[in-house]
Order: structure tokens, then C-alpha cells, then sequence
């Protein structure tokens, strides 16, 4: 039996489906959200354990339901996109399809994310009607998610293959060889280069840049290791060694990184000047572009990062405009929050789901949050 875990929008579509209240939850299961595009009803999936997810335009209720065959048809679709055996996730037969309620916050909050990739591409694409569906799948699964310590969908369903097969997931992730060059000389490299062209305003910007990258690799990258890997980097970072892992590791886990980086540390983790973050994308990009140049990482290696950088350029001062915004209306407030009764707090990142003059709603487990 495979369960997958609906919203409530979609628990109301399949309604008439048996759903499964007593089952544990289990790694095995999916997810299953509805979206409305351009007037359309479409499906989102995720794999619980690896975040592997799908979109699915256009569907109709016949189609799900039941939702088994359907199921079956987009997890084989996308893995096969991907070269990946229809058995990846075990033995999927649409008879075997069970629904049940979601259970999982982390998934929830992934998926919440993922919502928010698509509902840009669509915006980019000009509707869904335009949309490249095979391309917006596939960087679906190439965000590294803070659900899974900031590793790649893809690579938790490559790792979890191997694995099934008798190796390690540690065997999906093998550590840079032993004689390329280390993160920490690459950079130190990169900036020695672009000080012999760069105004001294443009080389501090690259320079605060580069040193908060760092301290984003240094301090959470270690995260997405493998096994084998955190050994390494544990021994070196608990004798003492605070840079461990820029020292340790090559230029391989650069791309990889490079999300997690624009999308919560620049964000959530520094006090910058806005000249500062709105340089982060140009300059990671520029940092991508010249590690190809060198010969340590291949074009294809930095493709998606590249697309993350440069999404960062426009995102990332959004986000601090915004930061700011709300920072004041805070401070504007008049409400004593000590009265507040207890149903009225909420502790949790909230996405912004609806904006109106004069007014925020934010998305939440049981509908939307607001007005603010």
C-alpha cells in the first residue's frame, strides 16, 4: 500500500476516494496539493522522504479519481525524465493507492516553497498555457531544501537508489578528490583576480560577498554531507578548526549551496547595506561563471545555480524592502501584545499569499491568515 497524503483542497476533490486515517506516517508516502492557475485546477506531488516533486497542469476530478493510475503515470514520467528506473521509490501499482490526510509540516512548508517557484514560472512564462513543464519539474528537484538539510531533491532519490541497490547514500556524494583544489583556495583566487579590474567600491562589495558566502558554507553546508563526509568534516571542526569545511572540500559543492545562500542566508541571516545584497546575485554569478572558466566545474554544473544567482539579483532586494516595510508597520503598531490571548499568537515563517491596498494575507495550514 502507498498513501498519499492530500490538503484539504484536495481531500475535497477526491472525494468519494477511502481515506486512510489509521496509517502511520511513513518515509514511502507522497503529498498531494491543488493549485489554481488561469482559472485551472492542477496538482503538485511530493515524495515525502526525498522532496522529489511533480506538477501537474490542467487535471479534471475524473482523473483523480481514483488518484492511484494518475499518480503512477506522473512519478514514472518524471523519473524517467530524470534516468532514473520506475522502481526508484519501490513498487508502484495505481490499485494500491490509498489517500489520507497531510501530517507533515516540514513537507507542507516544502511544498508551500515549491508553490511559490511555480507560481513565478507561470507569471514568467505568460500562463500556464506557455509554461515549460519538463523545465520547471525539473528545477523543482534541484532547490536544496532546508527540510532535508539543504540537500537536492534529485540527490536524495539518486542516493536512495543506490541504496536499495546495496551502496551508501554516502556512495551518491563522494568527497572532491583528494588533489583539486579546496573552496577556500578557489576563493581566495577569485578575488585576487577581480582585484586587478574592479573599482575599490565594487571589490569591498565583492569582498563582504565572498566573506558571507564563506561563513554560509563554513557554518551550514555541512548539513547536506554525506555519512562518510560529516565524519571528515567533524574531526577537522571539532579539533578547532571553524573553516573545516572550505578547507576540506572542493569546488564541487559550490553549486549546491549557492540556494541555500541567497534564499535564507542573505535573507535571514545578514545585516548588509543594500548596496551589498542587491550586488549577491551578480557576484555569485560572476564566481560561477569564472569556476568554469578555470576548468574546475563544468557549464552544466552551474546551470541551475546560475539561475538561482541571478532570480537573487531582483529577489533578494524585494525581500529587504520588504523586511523593512514590515519592520515599520511593526513599529507603527499599537497593540500591546502582552494582552493578546494565546489563539491570537502565531509562531511560524508565513508566506504571503494575498496582498490588497492597505492589507497582507499569509497562508496557513487551515486557510489564510489576515488581514495585517
Amino acid at each position: 500500500m502507498t498513501v498519499i497524503r492530500c490538503t484539504s483542497k484536495l481531500l475535497k476533490l477526491v472525494a468519494g476516494s477511502p481515506v486512510t486515517r489509521s496509517i502511520e506516517p511513513a518515509d514511502g508516502d507522497w503529498y498531494g496539493n491543488l493549485l489554481w492557475f488561469d482559472g485551472r485546477k492542477c496538482l503538485l506531488m511530493t515524495h515525502a522522504a526525498t522532496l522529489f516533486g511533480m506538477f501537474e497542469p490542467d487535471i479534471a476530478k475524473s482523473s483523480v479519481t481514483p488518484i492511484g493510475p494518475l499518480a503512477v503515470r506522473l512519478i514514472e514520467r518524471e523519473l524517467a525524465a530524470e534516468g532514473l528506473p520506475p522502481d526508484t521509490f519501490g513498487s508502484l501499482k495505481p490499485s494500491t493507492f490509498e489517500v489520507g490526510r497531510t501530517c507533515s509540516r516540514s513537507v507542507l512548508g516544502t511544498m508551500t516553497d515549491m508553490r511559490y517557484q511555480i507560481e513565478a514560472a507561470v507569471h514568467q512564462s505568460g500562463g500556464l498555457r506557455h509554461l515549460d513543464l519538463a523545465s520547471l519539474n525539473r528545477s523543482l528537484r534541484r532547490i536544496p531544501f532546508s527540510a532535508i538539510k539543504y540537500d537536492r531533491p534529485i540527490d536524495r532519490a539518486r542516493a536512495l537508489l543506490d541504496g536499495r541497490k546495496g551502496g551508501t547514500v554516502a556512495a551518491a556524494s563522494q568527497s572532491v578528490s583528494e588533489t583539486g583544489d579546496r573552496i577556500n583556495d578557489l576563493l581566495g583566487r577569485f578575488l585576487a583576480e577581480r582585484r586587478e579590474r574592479l573599482s575599490s567600491k565594487e571589490l569591498r562589495n565583492y569582498e563582504a560577498i565572498i566573506d558571507f558566502f564563506t561563513r554560509s558554507l563554513n557554518g551550514y553546508a555541512y548539513e547536506s554531507l554525506s555519512p562518510l563526509d560529516r565524519k571528515r568534516w567533524e574531526r577537522a571542526f571539532n579539533a578547532g578548526d571553524g573553516d573545516a569545511y572550505c578547507r576540506l572540500f572542493g569546488a564541487d559543492r559550490i553549486p549546491g549551496e549557492v540556494g541555500a545562500f541567497v534564499g535564507y542566508f542573505m535573507i535571514r541571516k545578514v545585516a548588509a547595506s543594500s548596496t551589498v545584497v542587491a550586488s549577491t546575485g551578480r557576484v555569485i554569478s560572476d564566481l560561477l561563471d569564472w569556476l568554469v572558466e578555470q576548468g574546475s566545474l563544468k557549464l552544466e554544473d552551474v546551470a541551475d545555480a546560475k539561475e538561482q544567482a541571478e532570480a537573487a539579483s531582483s529577489d533578494l532586494p524585494r525581500a529587504e524592502k520588504l523586511a523593512g516595510l514590515l519592520y515599520e508597520l511593526a513599529e507603527r503598531s499599537t497593540v500591546n501584545v502582552h494582552e493578546l490571548a494565546d489563539e491570537d499568537y502565531i509562531e511560524d515563517h508565513l508566506t504571503i499569499s494575498r496582498v490588497e491596498p492597505d492589507a497582507l494575507w499569509f497562508e496557513g495550514h487551515e486557510g489564510e491568515i489576515g488581514p495585517l
